[in-house]
């Protein structure tokens, strides 16, 4: 019994060494380590987030009229009218023309997919993005609501040079 236990632990032992001694041959490689590459990886990235979440540019967008307080689009549905109202809440921190206004850190949303602008405003009300100066606003909104106000945020104006201006502004910093 005591050779088969001797047999056993330097046949262990054997094994262990052979095994250690594998892991001494493997190339090292700090690849992923590289801080220039991951820079370049990155700048990238960002590039191409901008690319995709960069308003959408609307052909044929609907007229512009001037009112009192805000460049307003052609009203032709109750969805819009709906939406043109709820908006009105809107303008003190995102601007008459949804623009944003950093000093209210408040990003620009005229010009923006209907379906992002819903998202965003159903994930702050359900909590799954923390938006503090929106949850007064929110708590008022239903699920339509959101919709009517997307509906109407999308055919708001804007300018792409503007926004790529202050988007490449912002991913230098």
């Amino acid at each position: 019994m005591t050779r088969l236990a001797v047999f056993l632990s330097v046949l262990t032992g054997l094994i262990l060494i052979l095994f250690l001694y594998t892991f001494k041959i493997l190339p090292v490689s700090n690849e992923k380590f590289d801080l220039q590459k991951t820079e370049i990886a990155y700048k990238a990235h960002a590039a191409k987030v901008l690319e995709v979440t960069a308003p959408k540019e609307v052909e044929g967008a609907a007229e512009v009229v001037e009112v009192e307080y805000a460049p307003v689009v052609d009203l032709n549905t109750p969805q819009l009218v709906k939406g043109n109202k709820i908006f009105g809440q809107c303008i003190a921190c995102h601007g008459k023309g949804g623009e944003g206004k950093a000093s209210q850190k408040a990003p620009h949303i005229g010009g923006q997919y209907d379906w992002y602008i819903e998202k965003q405003l159903t994930d702050m009300k359900s909590g799954a993005r923390i938006n503090v100066a929106m949850n007064p606003i929110l708590k008022g909104l239903s699920p339509e609501d959101m919709k009517d106000v997307a509906a109407y945020v999308t055919l708001l104006p804007w300018s792409k040079e503007k926004y790529l201006a202050t988007q490449a502004a912002a991913v230098k910093k």
